[in-house]
């Protein structure tokens, strides 16, 4: 149950930063990196909001245990690309908001929460 409930709070945090992104990226973008999109990063923007709500959607649990597992494991790879972005974002660069280290810690405690799942299919697999 604890492990549906995971992946069910991912699923839907990923659909409506999404769709914050895709609706005002400016918003998110600011609380993140402390800068509004300019130029190209306004589409690129809009651009990961759509990624992300594909994500999410893709994500959303069945009554296939397949798609399960590959949902964890997009899930997974997904927040783990996140936590490490971040961190470079406010490690090495002055785009840092007011969000930006919480996200990064937010994504990495899903991450977290997600291994169990992995480590648990992983090894029904062999």
């Amino acid at each position: 149950m604890q492990q549906s409930f995971v992946v069910m709070v991912a699923v839907w945090l990923e659909i409506a930063v999404g769709a914050i992104l895709l609706m005002a990226p400016d918003v998110p973008c600011l609380l993140l990196f402390a800068a509004k999109p300019e130029g190209i990063g306004m589409p690129l923007a809009r651009f990961a909001g759509v990624a992300l709500i594909a994500l999410g959607i893709a994500c959303l649990p069945s009554s296939s245990a397949g798609s399960r597992g590959s949902a964890v494991r997009g899930l997974f790879a997904f927040n783990v690309g996140v936590v490490v972005l971040f961190t470079w974002m406010g490690a090495a660069t002055v785009n840092r908001g007011l969000l930006l280290w919480p996200a990064a810690i937010l994504h990495a405690v899903i991450a977290a929460a997600l291994m169990p799942q992995l480590l648990i299919q992983d090894s029904s697999v062999v």
